[in-house]
């Protein structure tokens, strides 16, 4: 009841910005509102961090545990515990992708040519060391439920692939914490004109 009263009142203002086809979570923004009045009602009765946190994280993991990625299912490797999941993780985005919940998606920055991980960050995570590594996302399904939800000073936004990424590491012995970031790949001069398309996932990764 609560989040059809909170998917109403936002309706008018999602239906402006990408009117949907039926009133089906089938259809993309369509989806995109419910995500959002799904959050919104999630965050009035959860209203610790931690307990948030660990809601969010176990949608990943139920997410993750439903994926059949079974011919490169990640494996814990004490020589290669980065390297040795590039496989699952970039089957995982192409299984969301392929569900047409984000467009396309890119690995690490313009910098390291979509090489993710490489012998150096087996090492230093071996070793103790944080590794961080950048994952965008492009046209995600819920992108504008959670740049409303960030406009109104939140940060509990609907976000699946983030905590699925997160899920996977943890099967593996990694602990993954991560920002958000919106990123508009387009200049405007006036920053009131913001359209960003990317939501940019920035991680750092220790060893349990």
């Amino acid at each position: 009841e609560k989040v059809e009263s909170i998917r109403n009142a936002a309706s008018r203002s999602f239906l402006a910005k990408a009117p949907w086809k039926e009133e089906s979570v089938a259809d993309q923004y369509y989806f995109d509102l419910t995500a959002y009045a799904f959050w919104k009602a999630t965050a009035e009765v959860l209203t610790e961090y931690k307990i948030r946190d660990k809601f969010a994280r176990d949608v990943g993991r139920k997410i993750f545990s439903s994926l059949l990625i079974s011919k490169k299912a990640p494996h814990e490797s004490i020589s290669a515990p980065l390297t040795s999941t590039i496989g699952s993780l970039i089957e995982i985005l192409e299984l969301f992708q392929a569900s047409g919940y984000l467009k396309s998606f890119k690995l690490g920055d313009e910098k390291t040519s979509s090489v993710i991980f490489d012998d150096l960050d087996d090492s230093s995570l071996s070793n103790g060391d944080s590794v961080n590594c950048l994952i965008s996302i492009y046209e995600p399904a819920t992108l504008q439920a959670s740049l409303q939800i960030t406009g109104e000073q939140s940060r509990f936004m609907p976000d699946f692939v983030g905590t699925t990424l997160a899920a996977m590491w943890e099967s593996v012995g990694i602990v993954a914490s991560y920002e958000i970031y919106f990123v508009d790949s387009e200049y405007r001069p006036n920053p009131k004109d913001f359209f960003p398309n990317e939501q940019l996932l920035q991680y750092t990764l220790t060893k349990k």
